[in-house]
């Protein structure tokens, strides 16, 4: 397996793909399939926001990160009105910030980590997560930062096994219909330094 800091040039479909399937929960309500969410969001892919692992050439998994104001997919408002209605724009752009994390310049978030289906259970999601710490220490972050939902129990013992702890708990309450799930849980992986120290 070979894990990149980057997302290769003519990878955008395979790893909006397999992001979009994974993610399929956070982004039905504003796309409906993980088809069309695909469809929609590779055009406006960052290759410099995710890192990726391939194994035979072949892309299996994606992990999308914000930094300096930029995450793994950055459509514009005039994207959105290309293809749906004022009114649907607006729905999906205040949707889709709800589920933004607020930048902190010491903490690298996540913007979000998907492994394909053939590729479950040999060590992709470790890979990328440990790439992921590596570029938050390289651009001198003290912490990474992710959220989880509820329904996600398997994401969540691999963040935990990957060295990332509970900070907290947000309960989606109204939204809760929308989104299929009540609660997202705040993890952070905090960095140490050559001495030990955070």
């Amino acid at each position: 397996m070979n894990v990149l800091s980057h997302v290769r040039p003519g990878d955008e479909m395979a790893a909006t793909r397999i992001y979009c399937e994974a993610l399929i929960q956070k982004l039905r309500p504003f796309f409906g399939t993980a088809d069309a969410a695909a469809e929609f969001l590779a055009p406006h892919l960052r290759h410099d926001r995710g890192v990726s692992a391939v194994i035979d050439g072949r892309l299996v998994g994606i992990a999308g990160y914000r930094l300096d104001g930029q995450g793994l997919f950055e459509p514009k408002w005039r994207h959105f009105r290309e293809r749906f209605s004022l009114m649907g724009t607006a729905i999906r752009v205040a949707g889709l910030a709800l589920l933004d994390k607020e930048e902190d310049e010491d903490v690298l978030s996540m913007d979000g980590i998907a492994v394909g289906q053939g590729a479950r259970g040999a060590g992709v999601g470790s890979a990328l997560l440990a790439e992921i710490v590596a570029m938050a220490r390289r651009a001198g972050k003290r912490a990474v930062r992710l959220d989880v939902v509820d329904t996600n129990p398997r994401a969540k013992a691999l963040y935990l096994r990957c060295g990332f702890v509970e900070e907290g708990r947000r309960r989606l309450d109204l939204l809760r219909p929308v989104f299929g799930f009540a609660s997202v849980t705040t993890m952070r992986h905090h960095l140490t330094d050559a001495a030990g120290s955070a």
